[in-house]
């Protein structure tokens, strides 16, 4: 009997899937066992898996795609032989004293669920990235809640180590969340168990730097996320006690009561002050609307809240759920820049007017000017020819044999004006 289960979820991975095993089976603290659950991969991941031969290896194939929660539970369920249970990933690499510095804390501290630690973040080619979002400090159970009900999950979750015991209390892993599935279960156990962080980097979690992850920073992600969050601020309203409330969102205390708290009202107010996120504020109407429409909570929220339907409908009006006014802001906005658009055009389709009109005049003068020179040259043509014909007669004249005869005539002529 091994003390701690690893369970290694695969997929597509063959690039990496060496290192992640490897991360595993090299691990300091050894009394462990290596569940692999490929989601039946399409590239050669599985022929990597299979090539282990470490007796601590348990491998399995899924018979179809998307199985990889129901594998996951049942591996915790009924495969996994140890009180303690890590979460690995294909793509991701484990210091080799990780599950050593985590086994230890947890056996000095009986009262905590679950351990995780730093991560550093990398891309596919394994340089580490700036991004710190997974190193953060301890903080208190409430403090750690209010950052999940905001939707800020700061626990990584292939860093962690977690009692068996802890999944059956609160839960399993729950089907239809692909991207807050972990955030979900860790809102659980935070609302039952105190949990610590390791300050030290002893997971590397990979980040495609194309934002294929799972949770890669696309938008169907993001819009997907919108949708899921609200099922982890559900298992809020299993609490209980109003000093826990208040751990969680100190501003709640203005709802003190001596004749006590309703839950559901509490939160409420919470979805719509703490949160900046429409889906919350959704999740907030929606649970003032079902308190209004039972009369004993509704009796009860007016007695400890003075809170009626009519408080509602003003909030109705005041929460933006659906975006009309940014949607009306965004009309406005478009058609103003239409019509910006539209002066613009006009004032430039004027100037375009104009600079046709005195290209047209320029036209007329070049034609004009070149009427002219057609004229000159017509008339400097008719000098040339009148200038050649001349220079035709004369040299006829020259050479006339009359001219020839005349010459010493023309000379004694000439010598006798000279004298």
């Amino acid at each position: 009997m091994c003390k701690v289960s690893v369970i290694l979820t695969s997929y597509n991975h063959e690039k990496y899937i060496h290192e992640a095993i490897d991360s595993v089976l090299n691990q300091t603290y050894i009394d462990l066992e290596l569940i692999i659950l490929d989601d039946c991969s399409t590239d050669n991941s599985w022929n990597i898996i299979k090539k282990y031969s470490d007796p601590r290896i348990s491998a399995f194939l899924s018979e179809g795609y998307g199985q990889v929660v129901n594998r996951l539970n049942n591996a915790i369920n009924e495969l996994a032989k140890g009180d303690l249970i890590a979460i690995h990933h294909s793509d991701d690499v484990w210091e080799l004293n990780k599950l050593e510095k985590q086994v230890a804390y947890l056996a000095a501290h009986p009262d905590i669920g679950a351990v995780f630690t730093w991560a550093q973040i990398f891309d596919e080619n394994g340089i580490n990235q700036s991004n710190n979002w997974f190193i953060k400090d301890n903080e208190t159970q409430g403090q750690t809640l209010k950052k999940l009900f905001l939707q800020q999950n700061n626990l990584n979750h292939p860093s962690i180590l977690i009692r068996k015991n802890c999944y059956h209390e609160v839960g399993h892993y729950r089907y239809g969340l692909a991207q807050t599935g972990d955030a979900e279960m860790w809102s659980r156990l935070l609302l039952k168990y105190p949990i610590h962080i390791i300050p030290e980097l002893l997971t590397k979690h990979r980040i495609f730097s194309d934002n294929s992850n799972t949770s890669g920073n696309r938008t169907e992600v993001q819009i997907r996320c919108s949708n899921e969050w609200n099922e982890l601020r559900e298992n809020f309203l299993l609490i209980t006690d109003f000093e826990f409330i208040v751990s969680i969102f100190p501003s709640l205390e203005k709802f003190r009561n001596p004749k006590g708290f309703e839950i559901k009202f509490l939160l409420a107010m919470a979805c719509l002050y703490e949160c900046n996120h429409r889906s919350a504020w959704q999740l907030g109407l929606q649970w003032l609307f079902e308190l209004l429409n039972d009369r004993t909570k509704s009796d009860i929220i007016m007695e400890l809240y003075t809170f009626s339907y009519l408080d509602y409908i003003k909030l109705t009006s005041e929460f933006d759920v659906y975006f009309i006014a940014g949607e009306q802001q965004q009309l406005v906005a478009f058609r103003r820049a239409i019509a910006e658009n539209e002066t613009i055009i006009n004032a430039k389709n004027a100037e375009l007017k104009e600079k046709q009109a005195e290209l047209a005049e320029l036209a007329a003068q070049y034609a004009e000017q070149a009427a002219q020179l057609v004229e000159k040259n017509s008339i400097i043509s008719g000098y040339v020819e009148t200038i050649a014909a001349r220079d035709r007669t004369i040299h006829e004249i020259h050479s006339s044999s009359s001219w020839k005869l005349t010459q010493p005539l023309r000379i004694v002529s000439g010598f006798i004006r000279k004298t």
